[in-house]
């Protein structure tokens, strides 16, 4: 790896220091979880893709694409009924329910509207039409790109438990208790991180955890691994992607099963020859053969729900030309004040404008001068609420205000009126770093604006500081 060096979160996913800014990309809680809790769940994209069958969703800074893994994995899990391989028995099953329910309802319709058998309409039966998942992915990163389908999600020590321990067991105390001492014993042993990262970000794995239904699907990284060689061919495993795979600091990050079936592809030329082809045929028998993971479920079908494109460049050019209008914006950008050009006020005024009316802006970020840049601009902004820690944990903006379920309050909102909540300027999307942080510096010490702490010292002795 580069100046950046992947690390074991606490829910068994992979996140990544930064030495060169000194900064993690990944939450040291969870990198997984934080995606699905601070960006997917929150986004209502059931609501979105009920209404229209069709979703359209932008990340912004992909880096090892966890955002997108996650809307994948969910949107394959609410439609696993309708992708999953049925076995003869079930065909015929669904043959002859389906051939009896038709007579039944032919029969009523012919005896309520006493019409001619002829003049009957048989084209009454309703089909499932899977949903159209378009996504737009940015970052500059070409080789975290590239790498983003390798990596692995170890299994924590409560799922190892939940293995051999039925859960319905759960409803007595002694469950708990027994699978804590297990946790507690089995979490010395792992994860593996060299000892200067756990001191640096101060990791502890006692509580190691990820819920179910946040795991990564198994077919996403395959997905991935095609679209990318839809892009890249035979150039996506060049020298610089192998060299950091079987780097032995690093491989233990990275899934077996992906680089085989990375190397058989980069082989055989995947989706590069007609449909008939040899290549192809040995294709199929992988998928059939080789790969148990898709054994019960249509792995062509899930794949057609995908429509993905990768941007490696500056964000703020692709955001000039968006090829379509946005129903979820994922604002995952590095911290503020290391990537204040993706945090601008005329950035996020394009977002806006490429989003739809019902579309939602979501981001980690609490910033006072982040939500004020989202409502200089027009947006509605409310916080987003975690149920199982009861607290807020992020962002949401929206052009409509009925998305918004948990809006600032008046104390929230007079704070981003101060001199906290001055934002980043980058009047023809081109500054520098330097050049926009120095702008808000000067603007910052020459404002008038009353300073956040004056604020809410002032609140505090009018006894109105409600902070939620």
């Amino acid at each position: 790896m580069r100046d950046y060096e992947p690390y074991y979160t606490e829910d068994g996913s992979i996140g990544l220091y930064s030495y060169a800014d000194k900064d993690v990309y990944h939450s040291k809680f969870g990198a997984l979880t934080e995606a699905w809790e601070k960006f997917v769940i929150p986004s209502g994209i059931d609501t979105i893709i009920d209404k229209k069958n069709k979703l359209n969703v932008l990340d912004i800074c992909y880096g090892i694409g966890y955002n997108t893994k996650a809307l994948m994995s969910y949107v394959i899990n609410e439609n696993y009924k309708y992708l999953r391989e049925k076995n003869l028995f079930e065909k015929l099953f669904d043959i002859v329910s389906i051939g009896i329910n038709n007579i039944k309802y032919k029969i009523k319709e012919l005896l309520r509207h006493n019409v001619s058998l002829y003049d009957y309409n048989f084209n009454k039966n309703k089909v499932k039409i899977l949903p159209e998942i378009n996504i737009d992915c940015i970052d500059i990163n070409e080789e975290l790109i590239k790498l983003s389908p390798f990596f692995v999600t170890i299994k924590t020590p409560g799922e190892v438990y939940s293995e051999f321990v039925p859960e319905f067991l759960s409803c007595f105390k002694i469950y708990y208790k027994f699978k804590n001492m297990f946790v507690n014993i089995l979490s010395r042993f792992y994860p593996t991180n060299r000892k200067k990262i756990n001191e640096l970000l101060d990791l502890k794995f006692k509580n190691m955890h990820i819920k179910k239904e946040y795991k990564v699907n198994k077919l996403v990284n395959y997905i991935l691994l095609n679209h990318l060689y839809e892009i890249y061919r035979s150039e996506y495993l060049d020298k610089n992607i192998k060299e950091i795979l079987k780097d032995k600091k690093t491989c233990r990050f990275f899934d077996k099963s992906y680089i085989k079936y990375a190397k058989f592809n980069h082989f055989w030329g995947y989706n590069l020859s007609s449909k008939h082809s040899l290549s192809t045929f040995l294709h199929n028998i992988y998928y059939r053969q080789i790969s148990k993971r898709y054994k019960n479920i249509n792995f062509k079908a899930a794949q057609s729900l995908f429509n993905m494109s990768f941007y490696i460049e500056d964000a703020r050019k692709t955001i000039l030309s968006p090829k379509m209008k946005y129903d979820c914006v994922y604002l995952d950008a590095f911290t503020y004040t290391k990537a204040p050009q993706l945090w601008s006020l005329e950035f996020i005024k394009k977002l806006y404008d490429c989003m739809n009316e019902d579309g939602v802006l979501l981001t980690y970020s609490n910033s006072v001068q982040i939500r004020n840049t989202l409502m200089e601009n027009n947006f509605y902004v409310g916080k987003i609420f975690n149920k199982d820690t009861q607290k807020f944990i992020g962002t949401i903006a929206s052009k409509n205000k009925d998305k918004i379920e948990y809006p600032l309050s008046n104390y929230e909102i007079g704070l981003c009126k101060t001199k906290a909540g001055i934002p980043y300027r980058d009047p023809t999307l081109s500054l520098s770093v330097q050049e926009i942080l120095n702008k808000r510096e000067f603007e910052f010490n020459n404002s008038s604006l009353m300073s956040s702490s004056r604020y809410m010292k002032i609140r505090t002795l009018r006894g109105g500081n409600e902070k939620v």
